[in-house]
Protein backbone atom coordinates (compact mmCIF):
# COMPACT_ATOMS: atom_id res chain seq x y z
CA UNK A 1 0.00 0.00 0.00
CA UNK A 2 1.02 3.63 -0.56
CA UNK A 3 1.03 4.17 3.20
CA UNK A 4 4.25 2.11 3.41
CA UNK A 5 7.29 4.40 3.52
CA UNK A 6 9.98 1.94 4.61
CA UNK A 7 10.76 -1.71 3.91
CA UNK A 8 13.21 -2.97 6.51
CA UNK A 9 16.49 -4.81 5.99
CA UNK A 10 16.01 -8.42 4.92
CA UNK A 11 12.22 -7.99 4.88
CA UNK A 12 11.68 -10.64 2.23
CA UNK A 13 14.89 -12.63 2.66
CA UNK A 14 14.61 -16.16 1.24
CA UNK A 15 10.96 -15.86 0.23
CA UNK A 16 11.75 -18.51 -2.33
CA UNK A 17 8.28 -18.69 -3.91
CA UNK A 18 7.85 -14.95 -4.46
CA UNK A 19 7.67 -14.32 -8.23
CA UNK A 20 6.80 -10.65 -8.56
CA UNK A 21 6.40 -7.59 -6.41
CA UNK A 22 5.35 -3.98 -6.81
CA UNK A 23 7.22 -1.48 -4.69
CA UNK A 24 5.12 1.59 -3.81
CA UNK A 25 6.27 5.04 -4.92
CA UNK A 26 6.66 6.07 -1.27
CA UNK A 27 9.83 3.98 -0.84
CA UNK A 28 13.12 5.91 -1.07
CA UNK A 29 15.59 3.10 -0.39
CA UNK A 30 15.79 -0.63 -1.02
CA UNK A 31 17.43 -1.72 2.19
CA UNK A 32 20.24 -4.18 2.81
CA UNK A 33 19.28 -7.72 1.81
CA UNK A 34 15.61 -6.83 1.27
CA UNK A 35 15.08 -9.44 -1.46
CA UNK A 36 18.11 -11.64 -0.77
CA UNK A 37 17.54 -15.25 -1.72
CA UNK A 38 14.19 -14.65 -3.44
CA UNK A 39 15.12 -17.34 -5.90
CA UNK A 40 11.83 -17.30 -7.86
CA UNK A 41 11.58 -13.52 -8.26
CA UNK A 42 11.27 -12.79 -11.98
CA UNK A 43 9.76 -9.31 -12.19
CA UNK A 44 10.36 -6.19 -10.21
CA UNK A 45 9.60 -2.53 -10.86
CA UNK A 46 11.67 -0.03 -8.92
CA UNK A 47 9.72 3.23 -8.56
CA UNK A 48 11.24 6.61 -9.38
CA UNK A 49 11.16 7.52 -5.70
CA UNK A 50 14.08 5.19 -4.93
CA UNK A 51 17.50 6.84 -4.61
CA UNK A 52 19.57 4.01 -3.09
CA UNK A 53 19.90 0.27 -3.64
CA UNK A 54 21.75 -0.99 -0.59
CA UNK A 55 24.20 -3.90 -0.04
CA UNK A 56 23.00 -7.37 -1.05
CA UNK A 57 19.55 -6.02 -1.93
CA UNK A 58 18.98 -8.65 -4.62
CA UNK A 59 21.71 -11.20 -3.86
CA UNK A 60 20.85 -14.69 -5.15
CA UNK A 61 17.68 -13.62 -6.94
CA UNK A 62 18.32 -16.54 -9.23
CA UNK A 63 15.36 -16.02 -11.59
CA UNK A 64 15.63 -12.25 -12.08
CA UNK A 65 16.36 -11.68 -15.79
CA UNK A 66 15.96 -7.96 -16.23
CA UNK A 67 15.69 -4.96 -13.99
CA UNK A 68 15.09 -1.31 -14.78
CA UNK A 69 16.98 1.16 -12.62
CA UNK A 70 15.16 4.52 -12.59
CA UNK A 71 16.98 7.82 -13.07
CA UNK A 72 16.25 8.71 -9.44
CA UNK A 73 18.85 6.22 -8.20
CA UNK A 74 22.19 7.78 -7.22
CA UNK A 75 23.83 4.89 -5.38
CA UNK A 76 24.07 1.13 -5.95
CA UNK A 77 25.89 -0.46 -3.02
CA UNK A 78 28.20 -3.47 -2.73
CA UNK A 79 27.02 -6.87 -4.00
CA UNK A 80 23.56 -5.49 -4.78
CA UNK A 81 23.08 -7.99 -7.63
CA UNK A 82 25.57 -10.63 -6.52
CA UNK A 83 24.84 -14.08 -7.99
CA UNK A 84 21.79 -12.99 -9.98
CA UNK A 85 22.63 -15.80 -12.37
CA UNK A 86 19.72 -15.19 -14.79
CA UNK A 87 20.22 -11.43 -15.17
CA UNK A 88 20.86 -10.81 -18.88
CA UNK A 89 20.93 -7.05 -19.28
CA UNK A 90 20.96 -3.88 -17.27
CA UNK A 91 21.34 -0.14 -17.88
CA UNK A 92 22.91 2.16 -15.32
CA UNK A 93 21.43 5.67 -15.68
CA UNK A 94 23.53 8.83 -15.56
CA UNK A 95 22.07 9.70 -12.16
CA UNK A 96 24.17 6.99 -10.50
CA UNK A 97 27.36 8.44 -9.02
CA UNK A 98 28.42 5.52 -6.82
CA UNK A 99 28.58 1.75 -7.42
CA UNK A 100 30.03 -0.59 -4.79
CA UNK A 101 32.26 -3.66 -4.86
CA UNK A 102 31.15 -6.91 -6.47
CA UNK A 103 27.90 -5.39 -7.62
CA UNK A 104 27.51 -7.80 -10.57
CA UNK A 105 29.82 -10.58 -9.38
CA UNK A 106 28.65 -14.03 -10.42
CA UNK A 107 26.00 -12.72 -12.83
CA UNK A 108 26.90 -15.53 -15.20
CA UNK A 109 24.14 -14.78 -17.77
CA UNK A 110 24.86 -11.05 -18.06
CA UNK A 111 25.42 -10.27 -21.75
CA UNK A 112 24.68 -6.56 -22.07
CA UNK A 113 25.35 -3.70 -19.74
CA UNK A 114 25.19 -0.02 -20.54
CA UNK A 115 26.83 2.36 -18.11
CA UNK A 116 25.73 5.95 -18.62
CA UNK A 117 26.75 7.13 -15.18
CA UNK A 118 29.79 9.30 -14.33
CA UNK A 119 31.35 6.83 -11.89
CA UNK A 120 35.09 7.16 -11.36
CA UNK A 121 35.89 3.61 -10.21
CA UNK A 122 35.10 0.07 -11.25
CA UNK A 123 35.36 -1.37 -7.76
CA UNK A 124 36.82 -4.72 -6.68
CA UNK A 125 35.19 -7.79 -8.32
CA UNK A 126 32.84 -5.51 -10.27
CA UNK A 127 32.14 -8.07 -13.04
CA UNK A 128 33.76 -11.11 -11.41
CA UNK A 129 32.91 -14.27 -13.37
CA UNK A 130 30.35 -12.63 -15.65
CA UNK A 131 31.11 -15.42 -18.05
CA UNK A 132 28.77 -14.37 -20.90
CA UNK A 133 29.78 -10.71 -21.00
CA UNK A 134 31.27 -10.22 -24.48
CA UNK A 135 31.86 -6.49 -24.59
CA UNK A 136 31.76 -3.40 -22.44
CA UNK A 137 32.57 0.25 -22.87
CA UNK A 138 34.44 1.77 -19.96
CA UNK A 139 33.10 5.30 -19.41
CA UNK A 140 35.60 8.16 -19.82
CA UNK A 141 34.90 9.18 -16.23
CA UNK A 142 36.57 6.03 -14.86
CA UNK A 143 40.06 6.58 -13.41
CA UNK A 144 40.58 3.34 -11.50
CA UNK A 145 39.79 -0.37 -12.00
CA UNK A 146 39.72 -2.34 -8.75
CA UNK A 147 41.18 -5.75 -7.98
CA UNK A 148 39.74 -8.60 -10.06
CA UNK A 149 37.14 -6.36 -11.68
CA UNK A 150 36.88 -8.52 -14.82
CA UNK A 151 38.29 -11.75 -13.40
CA UNK A 152 36.83 -14.78 -15.16
CA UNK A 153 34.90 -12.86 -17.83
CA UNK A 154 35.60 -15.75 -20.16
CA UNK A 155 33.56 -14.44 -23.14
CA UNK A 156 35.09 -10.95 -23.21
CA UNK A 157 36.87 -10.67 -26.57
CA UNK A 158 38.21 -7.15 -26.72
CA UNK A 159 38.57 -4.15 -24.49
CA UNK A 160 39.76 -0.57 -24.68
CA UNK A 161 41.13 1.06 -21.56
CA UNK A 162 40.46 4.80 -22.01
CA UNK A 163 43.06 7.52 -21.31
CA UNK A 164 41.23 8.49 -18.11
CA UNK A 165 42.26 5.27 -16.33
CA UNK A 166 45.42 5.73 -14.27
CA UNK A 167 45.30 2.56 -12.17
CA UNK A 168 44.63 -1.10 -13.04
CA UNK A 169 44.77 -3.45 -10.06
CA UNK A 170 45.91 -7.02 -9.50
CA UNK A 171 44.17 -9.81 -11.43
CA UNK A 172 41.84 -7.46 -13.27
CA UNK A 173 41.67 -9.50 -16.49
CA UNK A 174 42.85 -12.89 -15.21
CA UNK A 175 41.07 -15.92 -16.67
CA UNK A 176 39.55 -13.83 -19.50
CA UNK A 177 40.16 -16.78 -21.79
CA UNK A 178 38.57 -15.26 -24.93
CA UNK A 179 40.30 -11.89 -24.69
CA UNK A 180 42.17 -11.42 -27.97
CA UNK A 181 42.65 -7.67 -28.10
CA UNK A 182 43.24 -5.11 -25.42
CA UNK A 183 44.27 -1.53 -26.03
CA UNK A 184 45.66 0.35 -23.08
CA UNK A 185 45.40 4.04 -23.93
CA UNK A 186 45.92 5.14 -20.36
CA UNK A 187 49.06 6.32 -18.52
CA UNK A 188 49.29 3.44 -16.03
CA UNK A 189 52.68 2.96 -14.39
CA UNK A 190 52.47 -0.73 -13.49
CA UNK A 191 51.15 -4.02 -14.84
CA UNK A 192 50.08 -5.55 -11.55
CA UNK A 193 50.47 -9.16 -10.47
CA UNK A 194 48.25 -11.64 -12.34
CA UNK A 195 46.63 -8.87 -14.41
CA UNK A 196 46.47 -11.01 -17.57
CA UNK A 197 46.99 -14.44 -16.01
CA UNK A 198 45.59 -17.23 -18.22
CA UNK A 199 44.33 -14.92 -20.94
CA UNK A 200 44.75 -17.88 -23.24
CA UNK A 201 43.56 -16.13 -26.45
CA UNK A 202 45.75 -13.04 -26.13
CA UNK A 203 48.24 -13.05 -29.01
CA UNK A 204 50.00 -9.70 -28.70
CA UNK A 205 50.49 -6.92 -26.25
CA UNK A 206 51.87 -3.41 -26.50
CA UNK A 207 52.77 -2.10 -23.07
CA UNK A 208 52.35 1.68 -22.71
CA UNK A 209 55.47 3.80 -22.41
CA UNK A 210 54.24 5.06 -19.03
CA UNK A 211 54.77 1.63 -17.43
CA UNK A 212 57.83 1.24 -15.21
CA UNK A 213 57.14 -2.20 -13.68
CA UNK A 214 55.72 -5.53 -14.81
CA UNK A 215 54.90 -7.51 -11.68
CA UNK A 216 55.02 -11.24 -10.94
CA UNK A 217 52.77 -13.61 -12.91
CA UNK A 218 51.27 -10.70 -14.83
CA UNK A 219 51.15 -12.74 -18.07
CA UNK A 220 51.34 -16.20 -16.50
CA UNK A 221 50.08 -19.02 -18.76
CA UNK A 222 49.13 -16.76 -21.69
CA UNK A 223 49.65 -19.69 -24.01
CA UNK A 224 48.81 -17.83 -27.27
CA UNK A 225 50.96 -14.77 -26.61
CA UNK A 226 53.37 -14.48 -29.54
CA UNK A 227 54.49 -10.87 -29.39
CA UNK A 228 54.98 -8.34 -26.64
CA UNK A 229 56.54 -4.90 -26.81
CA UNK A 230 58.26 -3.73 -23.63
CA UNK A 231 59.11 -0.01 -23.64
CA UNK A 232 62.34 1.53 -22.35
CA UNK A 233 60.41 3.00 -19.44
CA UNK A 234 60.26 -0.43 -17.77
CA UNK A 235 62.84 -0.86 -15.01
CA UNK A 236 61.66 -4.10 -13.38
CA UNK A 237 60.06 -7.39 -14.43
CA UNK A 238 58.75 -9.63 -11.66
CA UNK A 239 59.19 -13.34 -10.97
CA UNK A 240 57.38 -15.64 -13.47
CA UNK A 241 55.91 -12.62 -15.25
CA UNK A 242 55.88 -14.54 -18.56
CA UNK A 243 55.97 -18.10 -17.21
CA UNK A 244 54.21 -20.71 -19.39
CA UNK A 245 53.83 -18.32 -22.34
CA UNK A 246 54.55 -21.27 -24.61
CA UNK A 247 53.98 -19.42 -27.92
CA UNK A 248 56.38 -16.60 -27.12
CA UNK A 249 59.42 -17.18 -29.34
CA UNK A 250 61.38 -14.04 -28.66
CA UNK A 251 61.26 -11.01 -26.45
CA UNK A 252 63.46 -7.94 -26.24
CA UNK A 253 64.28 -6.80 -22.74
CA UNK A 254 65.20 -3.11 -22.69
CA UNK A 255 68.47 -2.08 -21.06
CA UNK A 256 66.51 -0.03 -18.55
CA UNK A 257 65.51 -3.24 -16.73
CA UNK A 258 67.66 -3.79 -13.67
Amino acid sequence: PISVTTIGEGAFIECSSLKQITIPSTIKSIKKGTFAGCSSLEQLIIPSSVTTIEDYAFVKCLSLREINIPSSVTSICSSAFLLCVSLKQITIPNSVISIGEGVFAGCSSLENITINSPITTFEKAFFLKCSLLKEITIPPSVTSIGKGAFYGCSSLKQLIIPPSVTFIDEGDFAECSSLKEISILSPITSIKSKTFKRCSSLTQMIIPSSVISIESRSFFDCISLKEIVIPNSVTSIGVTAFSKCSSLKEIEIPSSVT
